[in-house]
């Protein structure tokens, strides 16, 4: 069988100023409303990250090192005068 042909579709008539103002409004809002969301994934992802990094790095800490306590920093020795 054969597809029906469909009639040939009228030309767009061009957007008054008016229309095309709002048409650039909601590309606009849209646009930035996708930055967002971008930016968002970024941080979720980076955040992501570094959740995984430290717990794997606490998982490769040797023992001894996270047990020991860290020693307080004393000043050096000065000589009686």
């Amino acid at each position: 069988m054969s597809q029906p042909v469909t009639p040939p579709q009228p030309a767009p008539r061009p957007m008054t100023p008016a229309e095309l103002a709002a048409y650039r409004a909601r590309q606009q809002s849209r646009s930035r409303a996708l930055a967002v969301v971008l930016v968002l994934i970024v941080i979720l992802f980076f955040a992501i990250t570094l959740v995984k990094l430290r717990e794997e790095a606490a998982r490769h800490r040797p023992v001894s090192a996270a047990a020991a306590p860290v020693a307080p920093a004393t000043a050096a020795p000065t000589g009686t005068h």
